[in-house]
């Protein structure tokens, strides 16, 4: 399937899940959006029906997450609601090395890489977060059981599945804070202070519909970004608009961003 046809399915999926919704006045829950899907969704907004949707991936600050499409009520367009996160079919795995002390490093590729090798689709998968050796990995809930009764290994580490209630902040993100000036609040100046490049080489990855901007594909690097905006880089990383603050004798401005380190 090629990647044209692979978004027309996936919009034809989405749809049809809006419209089971709409039409049986029910909950549908799609599995887990990558960027691009995203990207696809909030293009199409205006082709949904009348329903409220609400997203969703693990945790508020998931890159990846399913879209719930809900049918139960009246409402007079397609619009954005909230519902509780417990109704989401999505559960978090705990994987742990046997022995800490023979275990390997593991990376977050390490990881995506033994879970598809059981022959599990991307889109069942959503984050994988990395921390004090230990994966924490959230999934849709009818595949969790397969995952922990098949999941053994990992690289060449021998590993434990379990599903888990998360503590409190136990996957709180952790950032790095920078503080820098713009002259603008351009797309690509922000992107230059967050990845310690010059705004030239990093407008190839805008070029190339790598970045996006609160899930949505930009391809402008003059696009105004705001406080609150989530900046997402394929092959580079994220990170969030923190505040825009005041404006220096020169007449640049100063910016501070959260940048996603793990």
């Amino acid at each position: 399937m090629n990647q044209e046809k692979e978004i027309l399915f996936t919009k034809k999926r989405m749809l049809e899940s809006a419209q089971l919704a709409y039409q049986k006045e029910i909950l549908v829950y799609t599995d887990f959006l990558g960027l691009a899907e995203q990207n696809l969704f909030y293009n199409s907004i205006k082709e949904f029906p009348a329903i409220t949707y609400s997203c969703y991936g693990g945790t508020k600050d998931a890159e990846r997450f399913c879209i719930a499409f809900d049918g139960r009520e009246w409402v007079s367009h397609f619009q954005q609601s909230t519902i509780e996160d417990n109704y989401f079919p999505i559960v978090c795995i705990c994987i742990s090395p046997s022995n800490i002390k023979y275990s390997e490093p593991l990376t977050h590729r390490d990881y995506l890489g033994a879970l598809l090798h059981l022959g599990i689709t991307r889109n069942k998968i959503g984050d994988i977060y990395i921390k004090d050796k230990k994966a924490y990995v959230f999934c849709i809930e009818a595949i969790a059981s397969f995952i922990c009764k098949e999941l053994c290994t990992v690289k060449h580490t021998l590993v434990n599945c379990e599903i888990i209630t998360l503590e409190e902040d136990i996957l709180k993100p952790v950032f790095q804070e920078i503080t820098n000036t713009v002259a603008s609040l351009r797309l690509d100046a922000f992107l230059s202070i967050a990845f310690q490049t010059s705004r030239s080489s990093i407008v190839s990855f805008i070029d190339a519909e790598k970045t996006y901007v609160n899930g949505r594909l930009v391809t402008k690097a003059g696009t105004q970004l705001k406080e609150g905006d989530i900046v997402s880089v394929r092959g580079k990383g994220r990170f969030s608009v923190k505040e825009i603050k005041n404006i220096t004798k020169k007449g640049r401005i100063v910016v501070t961003i959260n940048k996603y380190v793990s």
